[in-house]
């Protein structure tokens, strides 16, 4: 039966984790996955996250199945979070997903049923797995201009023709903040004009929340959110805790709908969990009961925002010395682009070759597209990133 099955593309992502495990060079700077490490180049388990889990293993909490909806108390409390506690015009229902990637998929499968000729746009470059999903999902996708690639900054004309240009049958995935791949920001005019234009041409917002809190502030990455949720009558947002509250594993996450109407917003709910229903049966529990701890436990809460606000700290400050670096080795301020992004992610003006003759020539793994983690950059190898950088790209200063 399976002998003829074709071999599946390969996953960049993992396929360059593998390669840089087997690299024994000393000199080694892996940047491809994203994580954030600390100073010994260890995935960080958050001191919150430790305690929470702790207190849940210590109340001998069972092990039963959530209903298909998930844990609705941590639907609510997360809700609540994106939403930066602040009501919005409309009904929102949601349910938990096993991961932000899982509430994607839930959303998806939900706008095949709604309208099967729905496009789904995204941006030029856009994060790895939301192409394969809209597929997997049966739907079409078309990109959207985002990133101009000589000066590494926002191509807003490009991007704001072609939004013009959309209708109801259209979709546009969002990044809520700290854009996945290129860090590159939306300000609040951009936001404001985005989500007059859905109002107007009556394309559906899709905004995919990864990073809250690795900008501005948990309440201040919420602001793009809010100014869509308050001039439209619909949106959809799937959200993800992997990156800040660091549960990559434990895959926690939730997709929710703002309807005009609570009939409408039950309805979606419903569908939502049945989907997924035929997917995972039910979503694992493990990772939402921490989150749900932490947010309803006010001392864990605010260690949890107190750690993620140094963590933001701390990648802020790593744009600044990469910055320096470059501005030092390089004789120009071509790189100061990096300090007008946010987030863990940032581009490289590099090609394809270029990033594989980093790998092989100076054992740095950056993704093809240029990504790399800024998080998992160690301050004492910053200056051989920059000056391996630099040999490699010159030609396209």
């Amino acid at each position: 039966m399976f002998a003829n099955i074709p071999h599946p593309a390969a996953d960049e992502i993992i396929d360059l984790m593998a390669r840089s495990s087997k690299d024994e060079r000393p000199c080694k700077v892996d940047l491809t996955v994203g994580v954030y490490k600390d100073s010994n180049d260890n995935t960080l388990l958050m001191k919150a996250v430790k305690e929470a889990d702790q207190l849940l293993a210590n109340a001998g909490r069972n092990k039963s199945y959530v209903g298909s909806k998930g844990d609705l108390e941590y639907v609510q409390l997360l809700q609540d979070l994106v939403f930066a506690n602040q009501s919005v015009n409309g009904y929102v229902s949601g349910i938990q997903t096993a991961g932000g990637s899982g509430g994607l998929r839930a959303i998806l499968d939900l706008i095949k049923i709604a309208n099967p000729d729905a496009k789904i746009w995204v941006s030029d470059p856009t994060y790895a797995n939301h192409i394969p999903t809209i597929i997997a999902a049966g739907l079409a996708y078309e990109e959207y201009p985002f990133i101009d690639h000589k000066t590494m900054t926002l191509d807003e004309q490009g991007m704001f023709n072609t939004l013009e240009q959309l209708g109801e049958n259209d979709v546009v995935l969002l990044h809520g903040s700290c854009h996945n791949p290129s860090g590159l920001r939306l300000t609040s005019q951009h936001w404001q004009q985005i989500a007059q234009l859905s109002k107007s041409t009556h394309f559906l917002p899709l905004i995919d929340t990864a990073y809250q809190g690795f900008a501005d502030g948990l309440n201040e990455d919420a602001a793009g959110l809010l100014t869509i949720a308050n001039t439209v009558e619909r949106l959809a947002l799937c959200v993800s805790c992997s990156k800040n509250f660091g549960v990559y594993s434990d895959r926690v996450g939730a997709a929710y709908i703002l309807s005009p109407a609570q009939e409408e917003a039950d309805k979606a709910q419903s569908q939502l969990a049945i989907m997924s229903k035929t997917t995972y049966w039910v979503p694992p529990s493990n990772g939402a009961e921490i989150v749900k701890t932490i947010l309803k436990t006010p001392e864990l809460r605010k260690m949890w925002s107190d750690e993620l606000a140094q963590i933001n700290v701390k990648i802020k400050g790593i744009r600044k010395k990469l910055c320096a670096a470059f501005r030092q080795h390089s004789g120009d301020n071509y790189f100061d682009y990096i300090l007008s992004q946010e987030g863990m992610f940032a581009m490289l003006p590099a090609t394809e070759e270029q990033m594989e003759s980093l790998r092989v020539d100076y054992a740095v793994y950056g993704l093809n597209n240029g990504r790399i983690n800024l998080a998992s950059i160690p301050e004492q190898d910053i200056d051989y990133l920059v000056t391996s950088v630099l040999a490699v790209t010159r030609a396209v200063e």
